[in-house]
């Protein structure tokens, strides 16, 4: 042989690689979950980029995949060994989903190592990998068509998740992102291992994540497939969201009725157990009658004394679904059963002390169920709604001082759950004057209130209001009348609602204080943004400042069409008598009896418009008919002491 036949060997490694590459690539073309994008030339941990096919749709979901050939003779129990840089490990880890393939040339097997089960595995051993230059990595599994579409369908339930989450947060405005809830920001990343996602979805459920559960469903559905057992974990969870009114996949639930109703004759479940979630989600789609059937039935078979507390859940459900088919005392027996099934089922507390208020009736009954309230996990949201019912329950109870306990109680959470504060001014607009001290908190709560929204119109009024009945009732506020006056304006610039009833109300202050004109300024402000409600008190302020002219009119409005009663023709009377009207006024004040036999002052007053008219018969006999009503009226005393003779004594 010549020297210049001494030619280059083929590298073995080089054959060993390219037939690696060739199966790879085979493999994936045959499966279809994914079409190979990409052969990285500068290799520093991966190799090729696969992209998941969904339904004949690209994704843009790449899982990026190193790969290994191998010639050695594979472990006693048939896996295969391979060792790789941990730097290389770590640059596959930065990527979801990423993939060690090994291809095994003597048996031609194409074998598969998640990146993230690397990790696990090291984990459990407590071995730091952090101290190795090389990790030795043992392949077991096939990379097959099963395990290809596994990881498409998990890769691809992953990423949308995180374009969802990362959409809402772009979409959001910046200042409501404060106010989310823990769980609300919790993107859950499910092992892709069936049986660690088993053992994950269990724990979640059994804790009550679920929101979790639910917003992570299509990656356990992915990892678990559909036919997998602890997958009715998810369907219940999901489940468990539409009983409480929160937001939920009505598909999903619909799927899971005809899941659970599949194993009704698997004997790895209690068929009681499985009627009784049928039950929960045909309760949450809204099928009340459907539910009632699945309920009574699985109350025929939950009679064993291990099956009282699903038992107890079950007539508490079944209690709500009754209710929603109005049928309330049916109901209440159910929620009554519960309870002796199980005395510390907080739901079928709730449930009572909701179904008093409802109705109104014993409502320290009800006091004492909120109180019976233990919730035996993720406990707190719950809590702070039982908390806003029981605040609701307390001042209808007339306890409002332990009503504004509960509440400001309930303001410290008011960032997490956005129903707080307008659950809390409902309440406070509602209840909380009805007394000073009560009025007072009020005033602290809307000083909070406009801190937080300063922008709501209402608040600044209720505020205001609040002021002014601290007043009106004799307590003492650091409010004078020319501050409560001046905010009015300022209430009105807001949009207030009513802003003549507040100007009405500054009209009662200057009153009290025997300030009429200003009085009759804010009255004519009232007046002016509403006529028809507020031309009483107006016509009122002009008679006290003897412009009985200008009042007369406005109080013949009020007399004849918006406000006929005693007291607005009482006022009638005095503007005709103080306009020399005698005739007018006597058919005034009559007017005014006849709408009210016990008006003490039209009584006396129609006796002196007759004495004024020198008709002293008529005069004499109207005095003593308002004597004999009112014996002990100061204006009695007078009468007698000046009249005695022409009235008589008083026997």
């Amino acid at each position: 042989m010549s020297h210049l036949d001494d030619l280059p060997q083929r590298d073995q490694n080089r054959n060993i690689q390219e037939q690696s590459e060739a199966a790879f690539q085979t493999a994936v073309s045959d499966c279809g979950a994914f079409v190979v994008q990409r052969r990285d030339r500068f290799d520093y941990g991966t190799d090729f980029q696969i992209e998941a096919s969904d339904a004949g749709s690209m994704t843009n979901v790449r899982v990026h995949a190193q790969l290994k050939g191998t010639a050695r003779d594979p472990n006693a129990d048939g896996s295969v060994s391979v060792s790789i840089s941990r730097t290389n490990l770590n640059y596959l880890a930065m990527t979801p989903g990423a993939i060690l393939v090994c291809y095994h040339v003597p048996s031609g097997r194409l074998l598969v190592k998640r990146v993230d089960d690397v990790f696990r595995d090291y984990g459990h051993r407590g071995e730091a990998l952090g101290q190795q230059s090389t990790v030795t990595i043992r392949f077991v599994d096939d990379f097959d068509g099963d395990f290809q579409v596994a990881l498409k369908n998990y890769v691809v339930a992953s990423a949308r998740a995180a374009r969802d989450t990362r959409i809402d947060f772009a979409t959001r405005p910046p200042e409501s992102l404060s106010s989310l809830g823990t769980e609300t920001a919790l993107d859950l990343p499910v092992p892709a291992d069936p049986g660690h996602a088993a053992v994950m979805l269990g724990e979640l459920y059994e804790r009550g994540h679920d929101r979790t559960i639910s917003r992570s469903f299509d990656r356990f559905l992915a990892v678990l497939g559909p036919s997998h057992r602890s997958l009715m974990h998810a369907y219940m969870a999901e489940i468990n969201l539409g009983i409480n009114g929160e937001t939920c996949s009505e598909s999903r639930i619909a799927d899971g009725i005809d899941v659970i109703s599949s194993r009704l004759d698997d004997r790895h479940f209690s068929k009681g157990s499985l009627l009784y979630c049928i039950g929960n989600g045909w309760l949450a789609l809204g099928e009340h009658e459907r539910a009632v059937d699945a309920y009574s039935s699985a109350l025929e078979l939950l009679v064993e004394p291990e099956d009282s507390k699903p038992a107890a859940q079950c007539c508490k459900n079944l209690g709500a679904a009754l209710e929603k088919l109005d049928r309330g005392d049916e109901a209440h027996t159910y929620y009554l059963q519960a309870l002796e099934l199980d005395p510390n089922l907080a739901e079928a507390h709730l449930a009572l002390a909701r179904w008093y208020m409802r109705r109104n009736v014993e409502l320290d009954r009800a006091l004492q169920h909120f109180d019976a309230i233990v919730w035996p996990v993720r406990a707190d949201e719950r809590s702070r709604m039982v908390m806003g019912w029981r605040a609701d329950l307390l001042f209808r109870l007339g306890r409002p001082t332990e009503a504004f306990r509960d509440i400001r109680a309930l303001l410290g959470n008011a960032e997490e759950n956005a129903w707080i504060w307008p659950w809390c001014a409902r309440l406070v607009a509602t209840y909380g004057k009805t007394s000073v001290d009560s009025a007072r908190d009020s005033a602290e709560f809307w000083d909070r209130f406009l801190d937080r929204f300063a922008d709501q119109p209402f608040a600044l009024s209720e505020k205001l209001l609040c002021i002014w009945f601290i007043q009106a009732n004799g307590g003492k506020t650091a409010w004078d009348y020319e501050e409560f006056r001046d905010a009015i304006p300022e209430a009105e610039d807001q949009g207030a609602q009513d802003p003549a009833y507040l100007w009405d109300r500054a009209g009662h202050w200057a009153q009290d204080e025997e300030n009429w004109p200003e009085a009759e300024y804010c009255y004519r402000k009232a007046y002016e943004l509403s006529p028809a409600k507020y031309g009483y008190c107006l016509g009122t302020a002009l008679n006290f400042l003897d412009r009985h002219e200008e009042a007369l009119p406005i109080l013949l409005d009020q007399a004849t069409t918006h406000l006929p009663d005693a007291m607005s023709w009482f006022q009638v009377a005095l503007a005709y008598e103080k306009t020399g009207k005698t005739k007018e006024c006597i058919r005034a004040y009559k007017r005014a009896l006849e709408l009210d036999e016990n008006y003490d002052l039209a009584w006396f007053n129609l006796g002196g418009v007759y004495w004024n008219s020198q008709r002293t018969a008529e005069a004499l006999a109207t005095w003593r008919e308002a004597i004999r009503r009112f014996p002990e009226h100061p204006l009695t005393w007078k009468l007698l002491e000046r009249l005695s003779d022409q009235l008589g004594s008083r026997s």
